[in-house]
Formats: structure tokens, C-alpha cells, sequence
């Protein structure tokens, strides 16, 4: 017997399985399902948070943990250009947890549902060898008008918001005790922002194709394309990287660039455009810095062009939980 050899295989294995209907707009395969509704769609997610594995409680503060517990969900809304309204948190704890811990935890769920106007409505508690939280959340979107991962088409401009890398910079420096050196980053990392407004912004101005980069730029572009039965080429020097010095990259063991293309946890939103809207495209908005990073393309698979104009395969070494690492 053989185990899975990507999180990818396995999707499309419970797609098969599961496939929608009976009132399901989108089911699984994208950042959310939408179940329709008469005037609005619900759209539905859920994600797991589990230490160990997406934090350690040794550098990982309980609110942070409940902030990002709920951005996570928030976040693959966004992607969908939904409007969050509701989530159910469920927690599970080692029992020798401390009663503040648990507290903090919720405190930071609260802040970050609060920025948002969302209820929490419910959930479950119990027990377990680590903190392990699954939080669903629950948005809606004009009937029908929900942002999906299968609508980009050759020749759309690719976008990304904000600066890619920088969370995963921030867990390096967790990890390697150098918080005070990269705080930004840790910020970033600890308590990211799901690009809600921003979402809304971009579905008003004729984004065709939507996702959250959750998993490294490389990995999340596929997705599109994979959905879009399309290719993808970057422009190397547009990727709006993490300002590292050459001695810092050399400490890290990684570039900039590679932390941008494969790091992930970023929670910007990657998106497509016609070129026709892309050129009424602000390079602000909802406060958000968008940059034109490359082109869909009929030739499948994702292309790199460097500043000489050299152009290579660009492999997909983002996140995967079933990778042999």
C-alpha cells in the first residue's frame, strides 16, 4: 500500500465521490463551497488549526492562535469575494491547559470577528493530546456572483495584492528566537488580514479568477490554472517580495523570491483581470498595494521570464500536507 502522494490527488479523489447538486453551486475544489439561496449564496469553509503542525504554543501566543484560527477562514471567504457574517468555533486542549489560555484564544477570535462583523453562533469544546481547532465560518454573495478559481482566460493579467513571503519570514524568525530583528514579519505572520474589502473592491472591478495565498504564490497559481484549464508566466522582477540584504538571504538559506513562491501564509488575494479592466485597475485599493506579476497563457504549466527576458519552468513547491518532505 502506497499513501497519497499530494493533497491535490486527494481533492480530486473526494470530488469524484462528492460531487455537487441538489442545491450546491460549488462544492469541493475551491477555497469555499456556495449553496444557493434565492437573492444571496452562502458560502461555506472550514479549516484546521493544529499545533504542531501550524503552530507552536512556545512562540505562538493564545490570541494569536484564535486571531489566526479565524483569518484562515475568513480569508478563503475573501477569495470567493463573499462578505463573512457568521463561524463556529470548535477547541479541543490538552486538559492541563490553563483556563487563560483558552481565554486568550477566544479574546482573539473576538478582535478579529469584531473587525469584520461577524457572530460567532456556536461550536464544540473537548479534549485532546494538542490544541487542535477547526473553525468554520459562513459568508454570503449575490446570487450567482460568486469569485471562483476556474474563470481565468488566456490573456487576463495576473495580480497580487500586498508583499509575499513576509509570513513565512516571520516564522523563520519565530523559530530562530530573532523576533526583534524582523518584527514586522512576526506581526504579519502572528495576527494576518484577510483581504475582505479588498475582495469585495476587486469583484466590482471584473476579477475573473480568485484565490488566497495560502500556500506559496507557486502552488496558488496552479490552482487557478488547474480550475481554468489554462498556464500561467510571471515576470520575476514584478513579484512583490520581502526586502532582504544578501547577508540575510545567506543566514535564511532561502531568497526572497523563493520565500514569495513557495512560503505561504500570506492571506493576500492572487487574482486575474482582462486586460481591458486591468488597465482601469488602481495600484491601490480597499488600502491594499495590487502589482501585476504576469499573464495567463493558453500553453499549460507556469513559466518564469527573468529581467533578460530568459524564460523557465517554474516548479510548484508550495505548501502540501502530504508531501514527503
Amino acid at each position: 500500500m502506497t499513501g497519497m502522494r499530494s493533497e491535490r490527488d486527494l481533492i480530486g479523489r473526494l470530488r469524484r465521490r462528492f460531487p455537487p447538486g441538489g442545491g450546491v453551486r460549488v462544492g469541493i475544489g475551491d477555497d469555499a463551497a456556495v449553496l444557493r439561496g434565492e437573492r444571496r449564496d452562502w458560502v461555506v469553509t472550514t479549516d484546521w488549526l493544529i499545533e504542531g503542525v501550524h503552530f507552536q504554543r512556545a512562540t505562538h501566543p493564545a490570541r494569536a492562535v484564535g486571531w489566526k484560527a479565524l483569518a484562515r477562514s475568513l480569508s478563503d471567504l475573501a477569495a470567493m469575494g463573499a462578505q463573512p457574517r457568521y463561524a463556529l468555533v470548535a477547541l479541543a486542549v490538552p486538559p492541563t491547559t490553563p483556563a487563560r489560555w483558552v481565554d486568550e484564544f477566544f479574546g482573539g477570535v473576538a478582535a478579529l470577528a469584531r473587525r469584520h462583523g461577524v457572530r460567532v453562533v456556536g461550536g464544540d469544546l473537548s479534549s485532546a493530546p494538542q490544541v487542535t481547532v477547526d473553525l468554520q465560518a459562513i459568508g454570503e454573495v449575490r446570487s450567482g456572483r460568486a469569485l471562483l478559481r476556474r474563470g481565468a482566460r488566456p490573456g487576463d493579467v495576473i495580480y497580487a495584492s500586498g508583499t509575499l513571503g513576509l509570513s513565512h519570514l516571520g516564522l523563520w524568525a519565530l523559530r530562530r528566537g530573532r523576533a526583534r530583528e524582523f518584527r514586522r514579519a512576526v506581526r504579519f505572520h502572528l495576527y494576518p488580514r484577510p483581504q475582505v474589502r479588498l475582495a469585495a473592491a476587486l469583484a466590482r472591478h471584473g476579477a475573473t479568477a480568485m484565490i488566497d495565498v495560502s500556500d506559496g504564490l507557486s502552488t496558488d497559481l496552479s490552482h487557478i490554472c488547474e480550475a481554468s484549464g489554462v498556464g500561467a508566466r510571471l515576470e520575476a522582477d514584478r513579484i512583490p517580495l520581502v526586502r532582504l540584504t544578501p547577508a540575510e538571504e545567506k543566514r535564511l538559506g532561502v531568497t526572497a523570491r523563493e520565500l514569495a513562491l513557495n512560503g505561504g501564509e500570506d492571506y493576500e488575494l492572487l487574482f486575474t483581470l482582462p486586460k481591458r479592466k486591468a488597465q482601469r485597475l488602481p495600484r491601490r485599493l480597499a488600502g491594499a498595494r495590487l502589482t501585476r506579476i504576469g499573464e495567463i497563457t493558453r500553453r499549460r504549466g507556469l513559466r518564469v521570464v527573468d529581467a533578460r527576458g530568459r524564460e523557465r519552468p517554474l516548479p510548484v513547491r508550495g505548501w502540501d500536507h502530504f508531501r514527503r518532505r
